[in-house]
Protein backbone atom coordinates (compact mmCIF):
# COMPACT_ATOMS: atom_id res chain seq x y z
CA UNK A 1 0.00 0.00 0.00
CA UNK A 2 1.23 3.69 -0.85
CA UNK A 3 2.38 5.87 2.21
CA UNK A 4 -0.50 8.28 0.61
CA UNK A 5 -3.29 5.58 0.98
CA UNK A 6 -3.71 5.22 4.72
CA UNK A 7 -5.25 8.19 6.98
CA UNK A 8 -6.57 9.13 10.44
CA UNK A 9 -3.76 10.19 12.88
CA UNK A 10 -1.43 9.87 10.96
CA UNK A 11 -2.39 12.50 8.34
CA UNK A 12 -4.14 14.68 10.79
CA UNK A 13 -0.98 15.03 12.87
CA UNK A 14 0.59 17.40 9.78
CA UNK A 15 -2.74 19.71 9.60
CA UNK A 16 -2.81 20.02 12.43
CA UNK A 17 0.78 20.97 13.61
CA UNK A 18 0.80 23.54 10.66
CA UNK A 19 -2.03 25.80 11.46
CA UNK A 20 -0.76 25.92 14.79
CA UNK A 21 2.71 26.77 13.34
CA UNK A 22 0.88 28.80 11.02
CA UNK A 23 -1.20 30.66 13.83
CA UNK A 24 1.88 31.27 15.77
CA UNK A 25 3.83 32.84 12.92
CA UNK A 26 1.57 35.28 12.13
CA UNK A 27 3.01 38.21 9.87
CA UNK A 28 6.17 37.51 10.95
CA UNK A 29 7.58 34.66 8.93
CA UNK A 30 9.07 32.51 11.18
CA UNK A 31 7.85 32.41 14.69
CA UNK A 32 10.14 32.64 17.59
CA UNK A 33 10.41 28.98 19.94
CA UNK A 34 9.18 31.07 22.86
CA UNK A 35 5.55 31.53 21.48
CA UNK A 36 5.30 27.64 21.65
CA UNK A 37 3.31 26.53 24.34
CA UNK A 38 3.47 22.97 26.26
CA UNK A 39 0.19 22.75 26.62
CA UNK A 40 -0.96 23.22 22.88
CA UNK A 41 1.91 20.48 21.71
CA UNK A 42 1.35 17.82 24.57
CA UNK A 43 -1.04 15.10 22.59
CA UNK A 44 2.20 14.56 20.38
CA UNK A 45 4.40 15.49 22.71
CA UNK A 46 5.62 11.59 22.52
CA UNK A 47 6.18 11.46 18.89
CA UNK A 48 7.93 15.01 18.67
CA UNK A 49 11.94 15.79 18.31
CA UNK A 50 13.26 19.40 19.04
CA UNK A 51 16.22 19.93 16.90
CA UNK A 52 18.82 22.88 17.87
CA UNK A 53 21.11 24.32 15.72
CA UNK A 54 22.10 27.97 17.69
CA UNK A 55 25.67 26.41 17.58
CA UNK A 56 27.12 27.03 14.08
CA UNK A 57 30.27 25.86 14.58
CA UNK A 58 29.05 22.40 15.43
CA UNK A 59 26.65 19.81 14.30
CA UNK A 60 22.79 20.52 15.10
CA UNK A 61 21.64 18.41 18.51
CA UNK A 62 18.58 16.96 20.18
CA UNK A 63 17.20 18.77 22.36
CA UNK A 64 14.04 17.07 23.46
CA UNK A 65 13.26 13.49 21.91
CA UNK A 66 9.57 11.70 22.81
CA UNK A 67 9.01 8.73 24.51
CA UNK A 68 7.77 6.93 21.81
CA UNK A 69 10.96 8.05 19.57
CA UNK A 70 12.83 7.40 22.24
CA UNK A 71 11.86 3.37 22.88
CA UNK A 72 12.56 3.39 19.08
CA UNK A 73 16.22 3.68 19.66
CA UNK A 74 18.71 1.23 21.86
CA UNK A 75 20.65 4.19 23.48
CA UNK A 76 19.58 7.66 25.11
CA UNK A 77 20.52 10.58 22.51
CA UNK A 78 19.29 13.75 24.31
CA UNK A 79 21.33 16.74 23.31
CA UNK A 80 23.53 13.80 20.87
CA UNK A 81 24.63 15.30 17.56
CA UNK A 82 21.93 14.33 14.61
CA UNK A 83 25.05 11.86 12.89
CA UNK A 84 24.60 9.94 16.25
CA UNK A 85 20.84 8.59 14.95
CA UNK A 86 20.64 5.65 14.17
CA UNK A 87 19.72 4.19 10.73
CA UNK A 88 16.39 2.37 10.59
CA UNK A 89 14.83 4.61 13.72
CA UNK A 90 11.79 6.60 13.32
CA UNK A 91 13.65 9.09 14.21
CA UNK A 92 16.00 9.50 11.34
CA UNK A 93 12.98 9.16 9.15
CA UNK A 94 12.20 13.28 10.74
CA UNK A 95 15.98 14.40 10.93
CA UNK A 96 16.61 12.89 7.51
CA UNK A 97 14.30 16.25 5.84
CA UNK A 98 15.89 19.16 8.16
CA UNK A 99 17.89 20.10 5.32
CA UNK A 100 14.72 21.08 2.85
CA UNK A 101 13.70 23.51 6.06
CA UNK A 102 16.71 25.12 6.25
CA UNK A 103 16.49 25.51 2.06
CA UNK A 104 12.83 26.40 2.45
CA UNK A 105 12.71 28.39 5.68
CA UNK A 106 9.09 27.02 5.89
CA UNK A 107 7.24 23.78 7.18
CA UNK A 108 7.88 20.50 5.40
CA UNK A 109 5.59 17.82 5.67
CA UNK A 110 6.25 14.27 4.47
CA UNK A 111 5.13 10.59 3.76
CA UNK A 112 6.65 7.29 3.08
CA UNK A 113 7.54 3.80 4.53
CA UNK A 114 10.42 1.76 5.42
CA UNK A 115 11.37 -1.87 6.65
CA UNK A 116 12.21 -1.02 11.01
CA UNK A 117 14.89 -3.31 12.51
CA UNK A 118 12.24 -5.60 13.36
CA UNK A 119 12.13 -6.37 9.33
CA UNK A 120 8.32 -4.56 9.79
CA UNK A 121 7.41 -2.40 7.00
CA UNK A 122 6.14 1.06 8.50
CA UNK A 123 3.91 3.43 6.79
CA UNK A 124 4.39 6.95 7.97
CA UNK A 125 3.92 11.04 7.45
CA UNK A 126 5.65 13.86 9.67
CA UNK A 127 6.32 17.47 10.04
CA UNK A 128 9.37 19.69 10.17
CA UNK A 129 8.37 22.98 12.02
CA UNK A 130 11.25 25.90 11.96
CA UNK A 131 11.40 28.61 14.58
CA UNK A 132 14.04 31.87 14.76
CA UNK A 133 14.53 34.59 16.71
CA UNK A 134 14.75 37.49 14.64
CA UNK A 135 12.31 35.72 11.73
CA UNK A 136 14.79 34.81 9.69
CA UNK A 137 18.12 32.63 10.85
CA UNK A 138 16.28 28.94 12.00
CA UNK A 139 17.23 28.13 15.23
CA UNK A 140 15.40 25.32 16.43
CA UNK A 141 13.46 22.89 14.10
CA UNK A 142 10.21 20.93 15.89
CA UNK A 143 9.47 17.26 14.00
CA UNK A 144 6.41 15.09 14.45
CA UNK A 145 5.77 12.05 13.33
CA UNK A 146 2.85 9.21 13.31
CA UNK A 147 3.16 5.87 12.00
CA UNK A 148 1.79 2.48 11.41
CA UNK A 149 2.45 -0.59 10.92
CA UNK A 150 1.50 -1.71 7.43
CA UNK A 151 -0.57 -4.63 8.94
CA UNK A 152 -2.91 -2.34 10.94
CA UNK A 153 -3.71 -0.94 8.19
CA UNK A 154 -7.56 -1.58 7.60
CA UNK A 155 -8.83 -2.95 4.64
CA UNK A 156 -10.29 -0.88 2.15
CA UNK A 157 -14.29 -2.84 2.68
CA UNK A 158 -13.97 -1.75 6.30
CA UNK A 159 -12.69 1.91 5.99
CA UNK A 160 -11.98 3.30 9.30
CA UNK A 161 -14.19 5.99 10.65
CA UNK A 162 -11.97 9.38 10.04
CA UNK A 163 -12.22 13.05 10.74
CA UNK A 164 -13.11 14.79 7.32
CA UNK A 165 -9.57 15.45 5.88
CA UNK A 166 -8.03 18.43 4.50
CA UNK A 167 -5.73 19.21 1.49
CA UNK A 168 -1.59 18.55 3.12
CA UNK A 169 0.04 21.64 3.20
CA UNK A 170 2.34 21.75 -0.11
CA UNK A 171 6.28 22.18 -0.04
CA UNK A 172 6.90 25.86 -0.78
CA UNK A 173 8.89 26.54 -3.60
CA UNK A 174 12.18 27.72 -2.60
CA UNK A 175 13.13 31.36 -3.62
CA UNK A 176 16.03 32.40 -5.36
CA UNK A 177 19.36 32.27 -3.14
CA UNK A 178 22.11 34.92 -2.58
CA UNK A 179 25.04 34.13 -2.12
CA UNK A 180 25.74 34.42 2.16
CA UNK A 181 22.01 32.18 2.38
CA UNK A 182 24.24 29.31 0.34
CA UNK A 183 27.00 30.53 3.10
CA UNK A 184 25.00 29.11 5.37
CA UNK A 185 23.97 25.76 3.68
CA UNK A 186 27.71 25.36 3.34
CA UNK A 187 28.39 26.17 6.84
CA UNK A 188 26.29 23.49 8.11
CA UNK A 189 28.14 21.42 5.99
CA UNK A 190 31.25 22.14 7.10
CA UNK A 191 30.22 21.42 10.29
CA UNK A 192 28.82 17.59 9.73
CA UNK A 193 32.35 17.34 7.58
CA UNK A 194 34.40 18.50 10.72
CA UNK A 195 36.87 15.64 11.88
CA UNK A 196 36.33 13.88 9.01
CA UNK A 197 39.97 14.41 7.69
CA UNK A 198 41.81 11.71 6.33
CA UNK A 199 44.75 11.97 9.18
CA UNK A 200 41.52 10.96 11.67
CA UNK A 201 39.69 8.00 12.61
CA UNK A 202 36.76 8.10 10.61
CA UNK A 203 32.62 6.99 11.81
CA UNK A 204 31.39 5.51 7.96
CA UNK A 205 28.51 6.51 9.16
CA UNK A 206 28.77 10.30 9.78
CA UNK A 207 30.73 10.24 6.66
CA UNK A 208 27.99 8.94 5.17
CA UNK A 209 25.20 11.70 7.08
CA UNK A 210 28.05 14.42 5.71
CA UNK A 211 28.03 13.27 2.33
CA UNK A 212 24.02 13.73 2.39
CA UNK A 213 24.05 16.66 4.00
CA UNK A 214 26.84 17.53 0.88
CA UNK A 215 24.78 16.41 -1.96
CA UNK A 216 21.21 18.62 -1.11
CA UNK A 217 23.55 21.64 -0.97
CA UNK A 218 24.73 20.53 -4.46
CA UNK A 219 21.61 20.63 -5.40
CA UNK A 220 20.62 23.92 -4.19
CA UNK A 221 23.76 25.22 -5.82
CA UNK A 222 22.89 23.95 -8.91
CA UNK A 223 19.08 25.55 -8.71
CA UNK A 224 20.84 28.89 -7.81
CA UNK A 225 24.27 28.68 -10.47
CA UNK A 226 24.90 32.78 -10.02
CA UNK A 227 25.28 32.47 -6.04
CA UNK A 228 27.05 29.52 -6.62
CA UNK A 229 29.61 30.74 -8.88
CA UNK A 230 30.41 33.75 -6.70
CA UNK A 231 31.18 31.39 -3.70
CA UNK A 232 33.32 29.13 -5.79
CA UNK A 233 34.82 32.32 -7.37
CA UNK A 234 35.75 33.67 -3.47
CA UNK A 235 37.19 30.58 -2.16
CA UNK A 236 38.95 30.30 -5.63
CA UNK A 237 37.62 26.97 -6.72
CA UNK A 238 37.32 26.13 -10.43
CA UNK A 239 33.61 24.87 -11.87
CA UNK A 240 34.18 21.62 -13.31
CA UNK A 241 31.80 20.70 -16.31
CA UNK A 242 33.09 17.19 -16.37
CA UNK A 243 33.16 16.76 -12.44
CA UNK A 244 30.51 18.96 -11.16
CA UNK A 245 30.42 17.40 -7.57
CA UNK A 246 34.33 18.22 -7.12
CA UNK A 247 33.73 21.85 -6.42
CA UNK A 248 30.95 21.40 -3.82
CA UNK A 249 32.93 18.86 -1.91
CA UNK A 250 36.36 21.05 -2.29
CA UNK A 251 33.87 24.08 -0.36
CA UNK A 252 32.53 21.34 2.11
CA UNK A 253 36.28 19.60 2.90
CA UNK A 254 38.47 22.34 2.18
CA UNK A 255 41.07 22.42 -1.08
CA UNK A 256 43.45 20.74 1.12
CA UNK A 257 41.50 17.70 1.29
CA UNK A 258 43.10 14.36 -0.02
CA UNK A 259 42.09 14.65 -3.70
CA UNK A 260 41.78 10.62 -4.09
CA UNK A 261 39.14 10.64 -1.33
CA UNK A 262 37.71 13.86 -3.32
CA UNK A 263 37.55 12.21 -6.64
CA UNK A 264 35.71 8.90 -4.83
CA UNK A 265 33.21 10.85 -3.30
CA UNK A 266 32.28 12.45 -6.43
CA UNK A 267 31.52 9.50 -8.24
CA UNK A 268 29.63 7.91 -5.48
CA UNK A 269 27.43 11.38 -5.46
CA UNK A 270 27.20 11.01 -8.99
CA UNK A 271 26.01 7.01 -8.75
CA UNK A 272 23.56 7.94 -5.83
CA UNK A 273 21.94 10.78 -8.02
CA UNK A 274 21.87 8.61 -11.16
CA UNK A 275 19.93 6.56 -9.12
CA UNK A 276 17.15 8.67 -7.69
CA UNK A 277 18.21 9.71 -4.59
CA UNK A 278 18.80 12.05 -2.47
CA UNK A 279 20.76 13.71 0.50
CA UNK A 280 18.03 12.17 2.95
CA UNK A 281 18.42 8.59 1.71
CA UNK A 282 21.94 8.90 0.36
CA UNK A 283 23.21 6.82 4.16
CA UNK A 284 20.71 4.27 3.65
CA UNK A 285 21.76 3.44 -0.08
CA UNK A 286 25.76 3.82 0.24
CA UNK A 287 25.25 1.54 3.65
CA UNK A 288 23.72 -0.97 1.40
CA UNK A 289 25.08 -0.36 -1.82
CA UNK A 290 27.93 -3.60 -2.47
CA UNK A 291 31.22 -1.91 -1.20
CA UNK A 292 30.02 1.75 -0.01
CA UNK A 293 31.56 4.28 -1.10
CA UNK A 294 34.19 2.17 -3.53
CA UNK A 295 31.37 0.25 -4.85
CA UNK A 296 29.92 3.43 -6.31
CA UNK A 297 33.09 4.54 -7.27
CA UNK A 298 33.38 0.84 -9.52
CA UNK A 299 29.62 1.00 -10.96
CA UNK A 300 30.09 4.93 -11.79
CA UNK A 301 33.40 3.82 -14.23
CA UNK A 302 32.04 0.52 -15.22
CA UNK A 303 28.76 2.31 -16.40
CA UNK A 304 30.52 4.93 -18.12
CA UNK A 305 33.24 2.50 -19.85
CA UNK A 306 31.32 -0.18 -20.81
CA UNK A 307 33.41 -2.18 -18.12
CA UNK A 308 32.15 -5.72 -17.86
CA UNK A 309 33.86 -7.88 -15.31
CA UNK A 310 36.13 -11.13 -15.57
CA UNK A 311 33.82 -14.09 -14.28
CA UNK A 312 37.08 -15.34 -12.94
CA UNK A 313 38.19 -12.95 -10.89
CA UNK A 314 36.98 -14.62 -7.73
CA UNK A 315 39.46 -17.73 -9.01
CA UNK A 316 42.19 -15.27 -9.39
CA UNK A 317 41.95 -14.33 -6.12
CA UNK A 318 41.58 -17.35 -4.72
CA UNK A 319 44.90 -18.61 -6.46
CA UNK A 320 46.81 -15.19 -5.06
CA UNK A 321 45.65 -15.91 -1.31
CA UNK A 322 47.15 -19.43 -1.39
CA UNK A 323 50.36 -17.68 -1.81
CA UNK A 324 52.98 -17.73 0.77
CA UNK A 325 54.04 -13.68 2.07
CA UNK A 326 57.47 -13.12 0.90
CA UNK A 327 57.90 -10.01 3.37
CA UNK A 328 55.82 -8.74 6.30
CA UNK A 329 56.00 -5.21 8.19
CA UNK A 330 53.50 -3.00 10.18
CA UNK A 331 52.50 -0.19 8.29
CA UNK A 332 54.06 3.36 9.82
CA UNK A 333 52.05 5.73 11.58
CA UNK A 334 52.85 7.81 8.73
CA UNK A 335 51.35 6.15 6.12
CA UNK A 336 48.18 5.11 8.03
CA UNK A 337 47.63 8.57 8.64
CA UNK A 338 47.26 9.29 4.94
CA UNK A 339 43.88 7.44 5.08
CA UNK A 340 44.36 5.08 2.38
CA UNK A 341 43.95 2.02 3.64
CA UNK A 342 40.87 2.27 6.28
CA UNK A 343 37.97 2.88 3.72
CA UNK A 344 39.41 -0.60 1.89
CA UNK A 345 40.04 -2.14 5.07
CA UNK A 346 35.85 -1.05 6.15
CA UNK A 347 34.88 -2.14 2.08
CA UNK A 348 36.90 -5.28 2.66
CA UNK A 349 40.08 -4.51 0.02
CA UNK A 350 42.61 -6.78 0.78
CA UNK A 351 44.48 -6.23 -1.83
CA UNK A 352 46.20 -3.68 -3.09
CA UNK A 353 49.25 -2.32 -5.40
CA UNK A 354 52.57 -1.06 -4.16
CA UNK A 355 55.63 1.26 -5.81
CA UNK A 356 58.63 -0.42 -4.90
CA UNK A 357 62.38 0.68 -5.22
CA UNK A 358 64.56 -2.03 -6.18
CA UNK A 359 68.44 -1.67 -4.72
CA UNK A 360 70.44 -5.02 -5.19
CA UNK A 361 68.78 -7.12 -2.74
CA UNK A 362 66.83 -4.51 -1.05
CA UNK A 363 63.25 -3.63 -1.82
CA UNK A 364 62.41 0.04 -0.53
CA UNK A 365 58.72 0.26 -0.56
CA UNK A 366 57.63 3.95 -1.58
CA UNK A 367 54.14 4.27 -1.93
CA UNK A 368 50.78 1.92 -1.64
CA UNK A 369 48.76 3.06 -4.79
CA UNK A 370 45.31 3.55 -5.00
CA UNK A 371 44.52 2.51 -7.58
CA UNK A 372 40.96 1.89 -9.54
CA UNK A 373 39.69 -1.48 -8.62
CA UNK A 374 39.26 -2.66 -12.47
CA UNK A 375 43.38 -2.12 -12.75
CA UNK A 376 43.69 -4.03 -9.94
CA UNK A 377 41.97 -7.10 -11.31
CA UNK A 378 43.54 -7.16 -14.14
CA UNK A 379 46.44 -7.37 -12.64
CA UNK A 380 45.24 -10.28 -10.12
CA UNK A 381 44.19 -12.49 -13.30
CA UNK A 382 47.74 -11.80 -15.35
CA UNK A 383 49.43 -12.77 -12.22
CA UNK A 384 46.87 -15.67 -11.91
CA UNK A 385 47.46 -17.02 -14.99
CA UNK A 386 51.23 -16.97 -15.31
CA UNK A 387 51.34 -18.85 -11.78
CA UNK A 388 48.95 -21.83 -14.03
CA UNK A 389 51.96 -21.59 -16.69
CA UNK A 390 54.46 -22.76 -13.81
CA UNK A 391 52.37 -25.01 -11.86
Amino acid sequence: MSPVEFSGKEKRITFQLYNYWFGLAGDEGIPPLKLLSPEDIAPYKNNMVLIDFRDPDNEPTLQVIGQFLQQDMDRELTLAGISEIPRRSLLSRITDHYMEVLANKSPISFDAEFTNKAREKILYRGILLPFSDDGENINFILGAIRWINEDDVPDPEEPEKTEPQETRPEKTKPETMEKHQLQQHLDICRALVQGQSPAKTRSRKSLYEALGAILDFHELCCSNPESYRELIRDEGIKAQKRAPFTPTLKLCFGQDYDKTRLTEYAAALSHARKNGQSGAGLPDFLDHFPGGIKGCVRAEREGREGYIPSPDNNISREIIGELPAIASFPLSEDIMSEGIMSEDIKTGGDLCLILGHRKESAMEIIKILTEEEKMLEQILKRVAQNLKKTE
